[in-house]
């Protein structure tokens, strides 16, 4: 994986979006940091990788949420992140 990914984060949202049950990806950074320009479907800082998202209506939020968290920790060993702090929101129930 190069730096390039490590640091935007992209092929993260893209194996995030691929899960069975998100429906879309909302900005993760905070207001203060989309003010700033920072407005990424997934943040990453330090060992901190924070995703908010969308799920289905068809699907129980609670499980999408752990299976996303499954997805993100596997990519965070394999950037060489293996202790990042994961934090993974449910923002919204589309219909």
């Amino acid at each position: 994986m190069s730096d390039g990914d490590v640091r935007t984060g992209t092929t993260l949202a893209a194996a995030v979006a691929a899960v069975p049950g998100v429906a879309r990806l909302y900005p993760a950074a905070s207001l203060i940091g989309r003010v700033a320009g920072a407005g990424e479907d997934v943040a990453i800082a330090g060992d901190r990788i924070r995703i908010r998202l969308g799920v289905t209506s068809d699907d129980a939020a609670a499980q999408v949420c752990r299976s996303v968290y499954e997805v993100a920790r596997a990519w965070a060993r394999d950037a060489g992140m293996p202790d990042a702090v994961i934090e993974v929101t449910a923002a919204g129930i589309d219909a």
